[in-house]
């Protein structure tokens, strides 16, 4: 049987590194602990429009916990992304959070992000390396995990459902050795406004693309009185829009209700369709 994995309207998945950073997330939007026995730690609310996974520190943590948290969550295709984590920062002011609107990796290799929401937040742009910098003078944001993120996070959606958000924590005025485990949390907690209103523009880009590509309410009735092979789904799907072009539901069930199997509805439902077509020769 295939489950209710599209029903959500919205859905949101978190990467972050730092279980400091993304206490106050958890708390703001309720998520909670899933499973203590996961690679990584994640975290959903009751609605399971929002997941969150605490990667670790490193680009290797950061793209393998992406995909992890896209398998565990079964993340489907409206899903927006979202990265946040403090930074190191040459540029910026000390406790200010920012867009990423371009990124660079360890071998200078750039991405760019494909849209911004609008928003007043400062733009900048972010390395990432796999050993922390202390020489914040030429860099305008330093992490160690933005670019895997952002490699695997791309893979699975357009780039324009990837949001990477970065907290100035430590610069030429701000030595990183003062930074402690409570400056973290306080300094995520401080921006949640700004933070929620960015994910609300995702949650509505989500919410939005769920809505052009969504099934049809029969697609569900169907697919859960029969066993379908991941095949079959898609071929169910197609079928189904192809009937709403001339059949109502009641129509389409009545049809189908005395299938013994998936099989039998498939076939069926392509019957239907091959016996509706309009004989051009005779016109």
């Amino acid at each position: 049987m295939i489950k209710g994995d599209f029903l959500n309207k919205m859905s949101i998945r978190w990467v972050v590194a730092l279980k400091e950073e993304a206490k106050a997330i958890l708390d703001y939007y309720k998520m909670v602990l899933v499973n203590e026995k996961t690679l990584y730690p994640i975290y959903k609310n009751v609605e399971e429009t929002h997941w969150l996974t605490i990667s670790g520190i490193g680009r290797h943590n950061s793209a393998a916990s992406t995909s992890y948290l896209y398998t565990i969550s079964h993340a489907p295709k409206w899903t927006s992304w979202i990265n946040i984590g403090i930074a190191g920062s040459g540029k910026g002011d000390y406790g200010s959070v920012c867009l990423v609107d371009k990124i660079f990796n360890q071998n200078s290799n750039i991405t760019y992000p494909a849209t911004m929401p609008k928003s007043n937040l400062p733009k900048m742009s972010l390395v990432t390396t796999d050993m922390p910098i202390l020489d914040y003078s030429s860099k305008e944001l330093i992490d160690m995990e933005g670019s895997a993120f952002f490699d695997i996070a791309s893979k699975l959606t357009s780039k324009e459902f990837i949001c990477i958000m970065k907290i100035i924590s430590d610069g030429p005025r701000d030595d990183i050795k003062q930074l402690t485990k409570l400056k973290i949390i306080q300094l995520v907690r401080s921006n949640l406004s700004k933070i929620s209103e960015v994910v609300s523009y995702y949650e509505n880009l989500s919410e939005n693309e769920n809505q052009i590509i969504a099934k049809p309410d029969i697609f569900y009735k169907i697919s859960s009185n029969w066993h379908f092979s991941l095949t079959q789904f898609y071929q169910l799907e197609n079928l189904i829009r192809r009937l709403d072009v001339f059949c109502v539901n009641e129509d389409i069930m009545e049809l189908i209700k005395h299938c013994k199997n998936s099989s039998s509805v498939i076939n069926a439902l392509n019957s239907k369709i091959e016996n509706s077509k309009i004989d051009w020769s005779d016109v």
